[in-house]
């Protein structure tokens, strides 16, 4: 089937884990418009340096490729990559900004993909079949009447799928895939849908979005992962519990006393220095998103490890950032590798708020010395 487990592998001894940023670097990259065939859909979006970046809301997805599909043996090999790239930062306890959709996460964890998953890939395409099965069922809902005359007048008021003129082909949503369609049946190309084989037509089409065309990525994942520990270990965590330990919990949240016991103030700060307790209530006082925004500056991931910030390795650390000028004239700063926030020491809880907001809308994407 689908999702039979891709094999042992000798587990890998731990070694001293990368830097935080390496992951994030990593992440970034699978995500680049270069990374072709790692979405359902080409939807991407161009960021202030040009790069191009794969984005779904509901996350990435393999996209449904023939095995005939060009390039095929490379994006395999990128597959597997991604696979030992997320057990690896499993192993060292390292949280990556990479968005994977839910039907992703159960295939991993060998929990079988349903129809229904489809929405959560490409909602347009689930959409549509789902009305076209809805045809299928009337028609034989239709078939199924006794009565002659009313199974003539039910099969007259049926919607005519012949006029959305469709084949029996996948044709792929973008053309950065390399093939213009997959005939679905032989001859497909000139196989008509019609009324009467619209259902014949619908379960093709799930099975290869979700199976045929899709489970020699999934292989090569679970490949990849048994190139560090058996991925068959993974079945022993819900898709939800294993994308909370690669990318952190969904939602952020804190209190105030959670704050002030794992923020670690040092160097210029301690636990009563005014600075650092306008830090906490500023912290406290966030919404979600601007809470995500300030882990991704201080952290390089928007989430929190499961358990909160008590789990969080290393601990967030708050140091003073030593100024020749004003201090109120300057910005915070972070070192994500060791999870280092560097805040000057400013003269209100105001200013405060006012510098870190700032940095965390404009100098997410920077990388400076100072």
């Amino acid at each position: 089937g689908m999702w039979d487990d891709a094999g042992g592998g000798e587990p890998m001894k731990k070694t001293k884990a990368p830097p935080v940023n390496h992951y994030t670097d990593i992440a970034i990259a699978a995500r680049s418009g270069r990374a072709e065939s790692s979405s359902s859909r080409d939807e991407a979006r161009d960021a202030e340096h040009k790069m191009q970046y794969i984005h779904r809301d509901s996350g990435l997805f393999p996209a449904p490729l023939p095995p005939d599909a060009p390039n095929m043996d490379s994006i395999l090999e990128r597959f597997r990559f991604l696979g030992t790239f997320i057990a690896k930062a499993l192993l060292d306890s390292r949280l990556v900004s990479i968005h994977l959709s839910r039907p992703l996460y159960k295939a991993i964890c060998a929990v079988p993909i349903l129809a229904a998953d489809l929405a959560d890939i490409d909602p347009e395409k689930a959409r549509h079949l789902a009305h076209l099965h809805k045809v299928a069922l009337q028609k034989r809902a239709a078939d199924n009447l006794q009565d002659p005359k009313a199974r003539r007048e039910a099969l007259a008021a049926m919607e005519d799928v012949e006029l959305y003129c469709l084949t029996m082909e996948y044709a792929p949503s973008s053309t950065m895939h390399g093939f213009k369609s997959v005939e679905l049946v032989p001859d497909g190309a000139n196989v008509t849908v019609t009324n009467e084989n619209v259902h014949e037509y619908v379960k093709l089409m799930y099975r290869f979005i979700l199976d045929e065309g899709v489970c020699a990525q999934i292989d090569a994942i679970r490949e990849g992962i048994s190139e560090v520990f058996a991925s068959s270990q993974l079945k022993a965590f819900t898709p939800t519990e294993l994308r909370s330990m690669l990318s952190g919990e969904a939602t952020v949240s804190w209190t105030r006393e959670e704050l002030l016991e794992h923020l670690e103030p040092r160097n210029g700060y301690d636990a009563d220095s005014p600075t650092f307790l306008h830090l906490v209530q500023v912290l406290f006082d966030m919404e979600e998103r601007d809470r995500k925004d300030f882990l991704r500056f201080a952290t390089g991931v928007r989430g929190l490890p499961p358990g909160g910030l008590k789990n969080l390795e290393p601990r967030l650390t708050v140091v003073r950032k030593h100024t020749d000028t004003d201090p109120d004239a300057h910005f915070p700063s972070a070192n994500t590798c060791f999870h280092f926030l560097k805040l000057p020491e400013y003269s209100s809880q105001e200013n405060l708020c006012v510098r870190l907001n700032t940095a965390l809308r404009h100098g997410m994407d920077g990388f400076f010395l100072d």
